[in-house]
């Protein structure tokens, strides 16, 4: 064997880059990459107060603190809640036979999806709002049919836009390519209902939940299955991620949030099951002043806002605020979305669940969703121990789902809400005074400047 380099692989040698020559190249092809966001993102040309601003460096500190998981955009106050309402950017759309139990916006704001109790999921066009593809369900018990045979339950889309990941009740997740509305792979692993799917930001890597009381992690590009995540003691009925290699859900009547550190294969738990008191009682009679009135019976929803700060919601009407780095929330708002009155004699009170929730990533704005007749719109403390209503938007039916996303070019942020005449996972209530089954695309219009 001849262990000599010829004179053509000593060339090669030499052309060769170092590591710090591709540390620099690779930062030239950030920058660049950087700059031509900004220019389609200002394509009527730099002003005087962008130059001042200075754009660049902006941005830069921004996909620093985002790579770091801190909270870095202050925009909940940018935008005019009161003009919602009556703002003409707000598009209803129908398609569906029974209620919509899922939405899901790509990253890049071109299109977004619903799916529905009937089994179907439709893709829309986000900017003319027309319909351009339909996967329908197919009959409970078909076998080999390429969908879903049962109930929608989630939707998930990747962040380079190229993938749309379903699951329901027929305990199946279906991946499909949303450039070309094909079929791209089917998992059934799961052994009950799908009840949560979120794609890491940045990476093709999936999380499930499911009604199994397991998490499971999947590698999309590679159509593969990683590992499955153990610790729920009920069934599993929210899922959320961010950038890192982690992800938060929660479990239902197991009144508990966990924390999965996927790399270091360990768990955080968060309890649960906030009361709230009757204070007008507590007040009038001191005897009585530890007895509660509502108790969280089940965990149902969830939001990751950055990567140490996330906010629930159930059935007592509770929305809690969590800091990753204690064991309970940090703060907690009694009867979120308002109380119901059942007409009895005499007469019954409950609170409307939270059965949505939906945050701007990395930012201090979230969104909450029920039955009472309002999406409601809150902003965190500037010290993000607290938070309080900015806004809300009329929508009737039950909110079984939300998105909240800023889409570049254009900077514009859009919220897709899913309404049906029932909740997402059950048949415990029918609406019919004026709500249907569709699903809503808004633009959140902005403060306009004097």
């Amino acid at each position: 064997m001849d262990l000599e380099a010829s004179e053509g692989d000593s060339s090669e040698e030499e052309l060769e880059e170092t590591a710090a020559e591709k540390r620099v190249r690779l930062a030239k092809a950030y920058l660049g990459k950087i700059q031509d966001d900004l220019d389609e993102d200002f394509a009527g040309g730099f002003n005087a107060a962008d130059l001042d601003r200075d754009l660049l460096a902006e941005r830069l500190r921004h996909d620093d603190d985002e790579a770091a998981g801190k909270l870095h955009r202050r925009v909940a106050d940018k935008f005019d809640y009161t003009a919602l309402n009556e703002s003409t950017t707000i598009h209803s759309k129908r398609g569906h036979q029974l209620a919509v139990t899922a939405v899901a916006l790509t990253d890049n704001g071109l299109y977004y999806y619903s799916a529905s109790k009937d089994g179907s999921i439709i893709k829309w066009d986000a900017k003319t709002m027309e319909k351009l593809h339909v996967y329908p369900g197919g009959r409970k018990g078909v076998k080999d049919y390429i969908g879903h045979t049962d109930q929608v339950y989630c939707l998930a889309t990747s962040a380079d836009n190229q993938y749309l990941a379903s699951g329901g009740k027929d305990k199946i997740i279906n991946i499909w390519s949303i450039k070309d509305n094909q079929h791209l792979a089917t998992f059934t692993q799961h052994r009950d209902a799908v009840s949560g799917l979120a794609f890491r930001k940045g990476s093709n890597q999936l999380y499930s939940a499911s009604h199994d009381r397991t998490i499971k992690v999947w590698n999309i590009d590679e159509r593969s299955y990683i590992e499955t995540l153990f610790g729920h003691q009920d069934q599993i009925t929210a899922i959320d991620t961010l950038g890192r290699e982690r992800c938060v859900s929660t479990g239902g009547r197991d009144k508990t949030t966990r924390l999965w550190k996927i790399v270091e294969e360990s768990q955080l738990v968060y309890r649960g099951g906030a009361t709230t008191k009757n204070k007008t009682e507590n007040a009038a009679n001191n005897n009585n002043s530890n007895r509660p009135i509502y108790v969280e019976g089940s965990l149902d929803s969830l939001a990751q806002i950055d990567e140490s700060t996330f906010v629930t919601g159930g059935d007592s009407g509770v929305l809690s605020l969590w800091d990753i780095n204690r064991k309970k929330p940090v703060f907690s708002l009694d009867q979120g979305h308002g109380i119901r009155t059942y007409d009895n004699d005499p007469a019954i009170k409950t609170p409307y669940w939270i059965t949505a929730l939906a945050s701007l990533k990395y930012s201090d704005l979230f969104v909450s969703g029920s039955w009472d007749g309002q999406v409601r719109f809150w902003k965190l403390a500037s010290d993000n121990k607290s938070f309080s209503q900015v806004g809300q938007l009329a929508v009737k039916g039950c909110v079984n789902s939300l998105q909240i996303k800023t889409v570049s070019p254009g900077n514009h942020t859009y919220l897709v809400i899913g309404v049906g005449q029932e909740l997402r996972l059950g048949r415990w209530l029918r609406l019919k005074d004026g709500a249907k089954n569709g699903s809503k695309l808004v633009e959140l219009p902005l403060i306009k400047k004097n």
